[in-house]
């Protein structure tokens, strides 16, 4: 049995809400929110034990939806981050581990790491109105090659016929096994990324975000964080294009 088809985004209790701090990287253009270690897809639960989670598909799905449904605002690198994000990260996390515990436990996954349709279909997003516009796969080196695909693809999505109707796009990047959410939010032409994963030196999650036309920043520090956190250059990987067709709230989430 898949979720119920109930695309309302409930409250729900979080064992806590994390602390953080900020790095201000490329003349502060980019402003990167480093999470407590325990604030990350492993580690968040009301245990506070480090279960270990292949859930990252299906977080950067559900976050993608509460993002979308509840307008939350991506501000730039000059305010501080949004607390209804964060608390949107933290509510996706338990969310997306324990639909993936069930699938688990249930036997019915091919692979323990799911594609996005698989995403789309076990968390029920599929049926809320997110729709994938289109997926690649790049058999290049993502450090050097990352800003100019998804450039090129932003820039067929603006032209295209969804494009002009649905604005905001969310993109997932999956690479060595990892998925992460880039959302483009229209409103505020920000690009933010969202990873849930642990990182070094006692780092949790992480989201960093740039001004749209500073997006080569964005995507520069994302490579070279791969490479010092899992000695990792990847050259291959796949970004998934969504969008939904779906009304918003009237009210924004700041």
């Amino acid at each position: 049995m898949y979720p119920q088809q109930n695309c309302e985004c409930a409250d729900i209790i979080l064992p806590f809400f994390p602390k953080y701090e900020y790095e201000y990287l490329f003349e502060s253009h980019l402003r990167v929110t480093w999470f407590e270690r325990d604030f990350s897809q492993s580690r968040f639960n009301f245990e506070k034990t480090n279960t270990g989670s292949n859930a990252c598909t299906l977080i950067a799905v559900l976050l993608a939806a509460k993002c979308y449904t509840n307008k939350i605002q991506m501000h730039g690198p000059e305010k501080h981050i949004n607390y209804f994000l964060v608390k949107a990260l933290g509510e996706s996390i338990l969310e997306g581990n324990s639909i993936h515990n069930s699938l688990k436990s249930k036997g019915v996954l091919n692979n323990i790491n799911l594609t996005v349709p698989e995403g789309l279909k076990f968390s029920g997003m599929k049926y809320c109105g997110l729709v994938e516009w289109t997926c690649n796969l790049y058999m290049q080196p993502l450090e050097a090659t990352l800003y100019m695909n998804l450039k090129s693809q932003w820039l067929e999505w603006i032209k295209s016929s969804p494009g002009k109707k649905y604005k905001d796009l969310f993109v997932i990047l999956i690479c060595d096994a990892r998925s992460v959410l880039f959302i483009i939010n229209d409103d505020l032409d920000t690009v933010t990324l969202v990873d849930s994963h642990q990182h070094t030196n006692g780092k949790g999650a992480v989201i960093a975000i740039v001004s749209r036309p500073r997006l080569k920043y964005l995507c520069q520090w994302f490579g070279r964080l791969i490479n010092t956190c899992y000695q990792s250059n990847p050259d291959l990987y796949e970004l998934s294009f969504l969008y939904f067709k779906k009304k918003q709230k009237s009210k924004k989430l700041t």
